[in-house]
């Protein structure tokens, strides 16, 4: 009170608390307060800043809602505009020191939050709730640079902070701790790997949102909406929407990975496993049941070094840069071995990863085949012209083929008796991808001896298999020939 009187403290309700006082990390004359009243029935925020050591104050309450209690307030160590308050109902930011404030709202409560602490060496905000809870907002750094992006109105691509190369540790069953029961609670991890941090201010729209609009101005003001025409309805039906992409690129210029990231307006997260793309065959069908420990399928390492990530808009065929790009490091985590050759490890990754979309793609033009080949045996019934030879050739084709695919991968009898048996191609590959991709540790000898002789097999069996499709061909063009109905992959003439 004494304080108040004499005009040291700001101008706030005779009754009331003040609930935190902190310095400026710029300036030694600043000092931030924040004051409520709520119990006595005022519930208006109050925050404000002192420019000569709480001589005057001013009130940078801006817009914050009425009803807002304010609890804490921290002010970033390197941008003095960027401050953070802990309210009553969840966290805020102001990158203009107090003019504007702003919630954060992505995976924060809207609940009391009585603290809030900036980890200065990592740029992480964290928050303790009234409820025994601690959040955690992993580099906020980008938060500076926004106030420009928005002020410019621009697509923006924040700078990215380094990524820590390592193996992350993946539970056996389901994320987690399943064995424990449901009711131990065990928060998410941050995202492994690199994080990139966007804004998107704007994003093309589509002619039939376009469309949409202007009708909905014309029905505000009761003008007649006109019919579109038939053609730009079909032209709408075949436009895709607009999505963002970011991609990222080696210390070469050279890209390693495309990345979906979301469309939709506002600051954006997404992450990089550190890994190059997955060599597997692209398939859009879902599963009816996914059980909790199946994985994605996911590349090799993509290793330490330097890297940039630039981002992008895909729409109607045109793939626009947004802003500029951003470079950031990959490092290994002090535990690597210090005997470890980081770029062996991903050069061999890399060359096994390769040869693992080639024998998939071999695999799966056996698979199509043998698919087909079910298809022409039903047409052959349905064909008059068949004769003896043509049922002949069919059979000659179907042995052919699985002669194919045992070489590629194994034998399917003595696997369902878990017999043991010579080891195939692709069961090669597959036992340096399950022992090796998630180490860290350079390849051992073993290892390196079962890609070389996988890679020298199927340079022979890629020419046998390039042979049986072209017989396979022709028995299908034959079969074109004598009116047989068509078949699923037949090429017409």
């Amino acid at each position: 009170q004494e304080w108040n009187k004499s005009g040291s403290l700001p101008k706030v309700p005779e009754r009331s608390f003040i609930n935190d006082l902190e310095p400026s990390n710029h300036d030694a004359n600043t000092l931030f307060a924040i004051a409520d009243a709520h119990k006595f029935g005022d519930f208006s925020p109050y925050i404000f800043i002192s420019t000569d050591r709480a001589k005057t104050w001013n009130s940078i309450s801006g817009d914050l809602p009425m009803g807002t209690i304010v609890w804490s307030l921290k002010q970033d160590h390197k941008d003095e505009n960027l401050l953070f308050i802990g309210t009553e109902f969840g966290i805020y930011f102001s990158y203009n020191k107090g003019l504007n404030w702003v919630p954060l709202k992505s995976g924060v409560p809207t609940i009391p939050f009585r603290d809030i602490e900036l980890h200065e060496r990592d740029d992480d905000l964290v928050g303790a709730s009234f409820g025994r809870g601690f959040y955690i907002l992993d580099d906020y750094a980008s938060l500076r640079d926004i106030s420009k992006a928005v002020e410019e109105k621009a697509n923006t691509l924040f700078a990215v902070r380094d990524a820590w190369w390592y193996v992350p540790s993946v539970p056996l069953q389901a994320k987690g701790m399943p064995t424990l029961g449901s009711t131990n609670y065990v928060a998410d991890n941050p995202p492994f790997g690199a994080v990139f941090t966007y804004y998107i201010n704007e994003i093309p729209k589509t002619a039939k949102q376009e469309r949409q609009k202007s009708e909905k101005e014309n029905r505000k003001q009761n003008n007649d909406v006109p019919f579109p025409g038939w053609e730009d309805l079909r032209a709408e039906s075949n436009e895709e929407s607009p999505q963002v992409l970011l991609l990222v690129s080696d210390a070469n210029g050279d890209p390693i990975r495309w990345l979906e990231g979301s469309s939709k307006k506002g600051v954006q997260r997404t992450s990089w496993d550190l890994r190059l793309a997955a060599p597997n065959p692209i398939t859009l069908s879902q599963p009816a049941f996914k059980p909790p420990w199946a994985g994605d399928p996911q590349g090799p390492q993509a290793g330490s070094g330097d890297y940039s990530v630039q981002l992008f808009i895909e729409h109607n065929g045109s793939l626009e840069p947004q802003g500029n790009p951003q470079l950031f490091k990959v490092k290994p985590v002090p535990s690597v071995a210090p005997d470890t050759d980081v770029s062996d490890v991903a050069a061999f990754q890399k060359a096994t990863s390769e040869l693992k979309r080639q024998v998939s793609v071999a695999s799966s033009k056996i698979s199509e085949a043998k698919e087909r080949l079910r298809f022409i045996k039903e047409a052959l019934k349905q064909t008059p012209k068949v004769t003896t030879k043509h049922y002949k050739k069919w059979n000659e084709l179907q042995e052919s083929l699985a002669a194919l695919g045992l070489r590629l991968t194994g034998d399917p009898i003595r696997q369902e008796l878990n017999e043991s048996t010579t080891p195939s191609i692709n069961s090669r590959i597959g036992q340096i991808i399950y022992g090796h991709w998630d180490t860290r540790q350079s390849p051992t000898q073993t290892f390196r001896n079962n890609l070389d002789i996988a890679s020298t097999d199927f340079i022979q069996f890629e020419s046998d298999l390039k042979k049986y499709l072209g017989v396979f061909e022709a028995f299908e063009a034959e079969l074109e020939k004598i009116g047989a109905p068509y078949t699923r992959g037949r090429k017409l003439e």
